[in-house]
């Protein structure tokens, strides 16, 4: 396969993947998207608010056949749609949607959740190939505007446990946050109010807990809170899924 660039912006920050034999080759990041692109290049964009419509759920994370094409700098590239939940206008973004690809394209059997842990993470039930429902959270990105890390500190498991079992509790858990004051129970607070949110998600179902970027380390934390409640959870890496997933979709028009 010819070499190409696997182009993605999430988070107003643009990165370019050069992809060469399968492998990731060069890494490159900026606040725009055409200083990425080599004249010539071959490229496939996945980016959160650039590019075609997002497809109806339920659905497969990407449609078969050649990709719709987004212009960049005045070129023209195949871009990877994002998805969009019709009830409640719950979205899943193109890089997201990317990583679920990704996945299915190693495990097409896979029957379960991905848990994409980003600062804005995203629960996607997978069914037959189809994401068939989600949920959106913003944990990291929650604890990192109040100032606190993304660090399972002491009393994580009992913080955890507090907010998954009373999520009213969180307000009383963040309030030394308020003040300019750390606390080494926020991480867990409030992760334990995601999980009480995203219970039709996990419970009684196989969970696979992707990295990300936005949100260095957290998939680890994330799994671990998740395991403590009897859940089968396994780690993944969120990047080389985007990779292969961006691969899988250029596949049909290469």
């Amino acid at each position: 396969m010819a070499d190409w660039i696997a182009l993605t912006e999430e988070f107003g920050r643009w990165r370019a993947a050069h992809v060469s034999d399968g492998a990731v080759s060069d890494r490159k990041s900026g606040p725009a998207a055409r200083p990425l692109l080599p004249d010539g290049a071959a490229a496939i964009v996945a980016a959160s608010t650039a590019g075609p419509a997002p497809r109806a759920l339920p659905c497969t994370p990407r449609a078969e056949g050649a990709l719709p094409l987004t212009e960049i700098g005045g070129q023209s590239y195949p871009a990877l749609p994002g998805l969009i939940q019709d009830s409640d206008g719950t979205e899943i973004t193109a890089p997201e949607a990317a990583r679920i690809a990704g996945i299915l394209a190693g495990l097409p059997q896979f029957d379960g959740v991905i848990w994409i842990c980003g600062a804005s993470a995203i629960w996607a039930h997978i069914s037959a190939g189809e994401v068939v429902s989600a949920m959106r959270a913003g944990s990291a990105a929650m604890l990192a505007a109040l100032g606190a890390p993304l660090e399972a500190g002491d009393g994580f498991d009992a913080a955890l446990a507090d907010t998954l079992s009373r999520p009213e509790r969180l307000a009383r858990e963040l309030a030394p946050l308020s003040l300019g004051r750390p606390t080494p129970r926020a991480a867990g607070a409030v992760l334990g109010a995601e999980l009480a949110a995203a219970k039709p998600w996990w419970l009684g179902q196989t969970v696979l807990a992707l990295s990300s970027a936005s949100a260095p380390g957290w998939s680890e934390i994330c799994a671990r809170g998740l395991q403590a409640q009897g859940a089968q959870v396994t780690l993944g890496d969120g990047e080389a899924a985007l990779i292969a997933g961006l691969s899988a979709a250029r596949r049909p028009s290469a």
